[in-house]
């Protein structure tokens, strides 16, 4: 006859069987069995409430570790408390060029301004991350020096606790006194009887001065379209002296014409008297009379000759005068 099984150490068996395989798949998806890490401790002095153990660490948006732990430090001596938060960083999240971090390295990224500060993760959930960053020179590094088994780095207040300190120094009983004072003294302008009558002058005035400047723009209109007659007649005419002193039936093209008919007519009188000069003997009265009338009229084409040259050069004589 067979022996009966032992249901307790079936149990057991089963049991045990079923968190080794709850471990490996926790080991095992986490993908961190085989990964070597290194931790680095941060001390936070004010609130870190939304940060929890596995919270991110991210570096410029990148993701290069998460928090493992957070402890309440109190200090009897001086009655204070600190915050560490122990974080473990993904060495595997970077591509190295030289050698790779290690405790040197991490005191010179300290000099060159390796800060640590929790940031907002979401504003719905209020949770959480802490930010790594290289800041400005001016965030001095405060190390602490507690715990000498990690690298520490050193944190800065988060946004929100840099603003809160900015308005937790700011005069705000002074300046709410102010504000009330400005109040009663705005209160006091605009129910005062001297300020309401101010206020119904300065509105009768504007009254005032809008009819002026209608009865103003009732009389500006008539001049205006008077001034507008006015430049239209006289471009009008400006375009008749124009036309006059211009073109071919202007009065300079006109003079000229006249007096090349005159010259034509003179040079033409002057050949009949040489022609009738020839056929009179020298010695005759009518030769003396003929000469002497070939002398006047030759002098009076001179001179109408200079007349003519003159009027050539000056055309405006006819008019005006020499």
């Amino acid at each position: 006859m067979s022996k009966a099984a032992n249901k307790t150490l079936i149990g057991a068996f089963v049991l045990g069987s079923v968190a080794l395989a709850i471990g490996a798949a926790i080991i095992l998806g986490s993908g961190n069995f085989f990964t070597p890490t290194f931790v680095n401790v941060m001390y936070f002095q004010g609130s870190v409430k939304g940060l929890n153990v596995g919270s991110p660490v991210m570096f410029r948006g990148v993701r290069v570790g998460s928090v493992r732990k957070i402890e309440l430090r109190y200090d009897a001596r001086d009655f204070s408390f600190l915050i560490p938060v122990y974080v473990e960083i993904d060495p595997t999240k970077m591509v190295y060029v030289g050698h790779k971090p290690g405790t040197q390295h991490t005191k010179e990224l300290i000099k060159k301004g390796l800060r640590a500060q929790l940031e907002m993760q979401s504003i719905v959930t209020g949770q959480l991350m802490i930010d790594i960053d290289l800041f400005p020179a001016d965030k001095p590094a405060i190390l602490f020096g507690l715990d000498t088994r990690y690298d520490e780095i050193p944190t800065i207040p988060s946004t929100f606790e840099q603003y809160s300190k900015k308005l937790q120094d700011l005069p705000i009983r002074d300046l709410f006194d102010r504000l009330l004072s400005i109040s009663k003294g705005l209160d006091r302008l605009v129910n005062n009887s001297d300020t309401q009558g101010t206020i119904t002058s300065i509105n009768q005035a504007a009254r005032e001065l809008q009819k002026t400047a209608q009865a103003l723009n009732t009389q500006i209109n008539p001049i205006m379209t008077n001034v507008r007659d006015s430049t239209e007649s006289f471009r009008s005419a400006s375009r008749k002296i124009d036309d006059a002193l211009s073109g071919e039936r202007g009065i300079p093209v006109q003079i000229g014409h006249t007096l090349t008919t005159a010259q034509d007519a003179l040079k033409q009188a002057e050949k009949s008297l040489r022609a009738a000069e020839v056929l009179v003997s020298d010695k005759s009265a009518l030769f003396d009379d003929v000469d002497s009338a070939v002398e006047e009229v030759t002098n009076a084409a001179r001179s109408f000759r200079y007349l003519s040259d003159y009027l050539e050069r000056h055309p405006e004589s006819l008019i005006r005068g020499k």
